[in-house]
């Protein structure tokens, strides 16, 4: 009996503490007001059925009419609690389902607004592009139309430098032609002025070898003519010799 008693106490106990947590946690939870006191309620209930079935007369004695208006008031309340916890269970889910549509209908609405920002920043891309293409297409224009201009710029320089070089080259060919001209005159009047010297200088020189060769062969002759007088005495004073003593020798003789 004290054993019952004391279990009966410790279930109550840890019933009301399970209650207070109980209370404490939906605080934490912000549920509703009018739905915490059902709650507290429905535990109160349960902790009424649990010790009404826990009581020590109740798997010994007969059932009176009081425990039988108990049971049936505790079976009352267990049904209205089941009741009260199916409503706040319903509530609950409204409320999640209720959360849960604000959610996806927040979420719809992000992605309708990311979508929209996609096809906003896609057009202004798009746009930005075109205008990138324009811009683009006008410095092309613009860089074609300068480089055109620099390239007849260009010919017109290079056609000119033709030109002064063709004049250069025809004043060098008429400076040439007249150079080879005055050269070729030059060089006649030259040759000619060469020649004469030259014929001079061989007339001299010719004299002077006719001169020394005449002196020379006048020497030889003269030297010729020496010699053969010289022999000429020579031969005459022998032959004379020849006759003095051809006549001395006949003088001599018997």
């Amino acid at each position: 009996m004290t054993r019952i008693l004391v279990l009966v106490r410790a279930t109550a106990l840890s019933l009301l503490s399970g209650v207070a947590h109980l209370r404490s946690s939906l605080r934490r939870r912000q549920w509703p007001t009018t739905l915490m006191p059902l709650a507290l309620g429905a535990a109160a209930l349960l902790l009424l059925s649990l010790v009404a079935s826990l009581r020590p007369h109740a798997a010994t004695s007969k059932p009176t009419p009081a425990s039988i208006d108990a049971v049936e008031f505790a079976r009352q309340r267990n049904v209205e609690a089941d009741a009260s916890i199916a409503r706040v269970k319903a509530l609950r889910d409204a409320e999640r389902a209720r959360k849960r549509r604000a959610e996806l209908a927040a979420a719809l609405a992000r992605a309708e607004a990311l979508r929209a920002t996609a096809e906003f920043a896609r057009q202004r891309n798009a746009e930005i592009e075109a205008s990138i293409a324009r811009v683009k297409a006008q410095r092309d224009a613009e860089f074609a139309r300068e480089r055109n201009a620099e390239i007849e710029a260009s010919i017109a320089r290079v056609a000119a430098r033709r030109a002064e070089e063709a004049s250069a080259r025809q004043r060098d060919a008429e400076v040439k032609a007249a150079a080879v001209l005055v050269a070729a005159r030059l060089e006649a009047e030259f040759a000619r002025r060469r020649n004469a010297e030259i014929d001079a200088s061989i007339a001299r020189v010719r004299a002077v070898r006719d001169a020394e060769f005449a002196r020379a062969r006048n020497a030889e002759i003269d030297a010729s003519i020496e010699r053969v007088r010289l022999l000429r005495t020579t031969e005459h004073a022998g032959g004379r010799g020849a006759e003095i003593a051809a006549v001395g020798d006949s003088a001599t003789g018997p």
